[in-house]
């Protein structure tokens, strides 16, 4: 998927402290699927080199890059 592929590229660029904000309405993406990209991204952050931070709207979250 383009979109993973570019969100994870993003966040490999962040400097050590530097968060990135995603939302679906910026990824131009439904609910569903941005939460599908939520849990993958939530996945990834348990390798330890980045977290995510979730909003209460369901459809952002913030990554902060360790």
């Amino acid at each position: 998927m383009d979109i993973l592929n570019q969100l994870t590229n993003e966040i490999e660029k962040l400097s050590v402290g530097e968060k990135r904000n995603i939302t679906a309405q910026e990824l131009f993406l439904s609910r569903n699927d941005f939460q599908s990209i939520s849990a993958y991204l939530t996945r990834e952050a348990e390798k330890g080199h980045f977290s995510i931070s979730k909003h209460s709207e369901p459809t952002s979250l913030t990554v902060i890059k360790h």
